[in-house]
């Protein structure tokens, strides 16, 4: 890994996190069939083209993702406390590698703004170990750009029994960067978490040119 892109800015690890449970939809989301191919295919279409390379954070058996060629990294931690943890490991793994940021998507976000990461790096400012993202319906932290700094105050956070990323963002510096709808559009952050909102993110991109 080189340690600047062509622009001399540090390049950005991309993780999806797919590390729930999803209990809602009865099934795991990532691999859930939206338009005929799996919904973590439609992420990734949108979110491998913001960052320099990517991984996926998911738990059990790697083998079931193996046609999407992704690095897998579980938890860290064995009760898999939410997506704080899958946080944390996405971190670590940057860390591994050498990276010094990693932006963040959630396997679920199938009209993932194709300028959020470029939107968060324009906010990630000296002393900002954090940008996320807001949408129509309030913060969307598994949104995000992290730097690697940031990885002590997440391991802090979930040694205390802080699992919820908003009670994370408390305590360290971060900036928000608002999202809107385009027109009609879909929410830029629609999470499937149930069955219905499955079929109506199938009805969106049907109904998209």
């Amino acid at each position: 890994m080189d340690a600047e892109d062509a622009s001399g800015r540090p390049p950005i690890l991309g993780v999806v996190i797919a590390g729930g449970l999803s209990s809602r939809m009865g099934r795991e989301k990532a691999l859930i069939s939206l338009a005929g191919k799996p919904l973590l295919a439609h992420v990734l279409e949108r979110f491998r083209p913001q960052v320099d390379c990517v991984a996926l954070n998911a738990n059990g058996d790697p083998s079931r993702f193996a046609s999407f060629a992704l690095e897998v990294a579980p938890d860290r931690h064995a009760d898999h406390p939410g997506p704080l943890a899958g946080l944390a490991a996405a971190l670590h793994l940057a860390r591994s590698r050498g990276y010094e940021l990693v932006a963040t998507a959630p396997s679920d976000a199938p009209f993932l703004p194709l300028d959020a990461v470029a939107r968060l790096r324009a906010g990630l400012e000296p002393g900002v170990e954090a940008v996320v993202a807001s949408g129509p319906n309030g913060l969307e932290p598994l949104v995000g750009l992290w730097r690697i700094g940031a990885l002590d105050a997440i391991e802090s956070a979930l040694g205390e029994g802080r699992r919820a990323v908003h009670r994370l963002l408390a305590v360290l510096p971060h900036r928000v960067v608002p999202f809107t709808t385009a027109g009609d559009g879909p929410d830029p952050f629609a999470n499937l978490n149930t069955p219905e909102e499955l079929r109506e993110a199938e009805r969106m991109l049907q109904a998209s040119p």
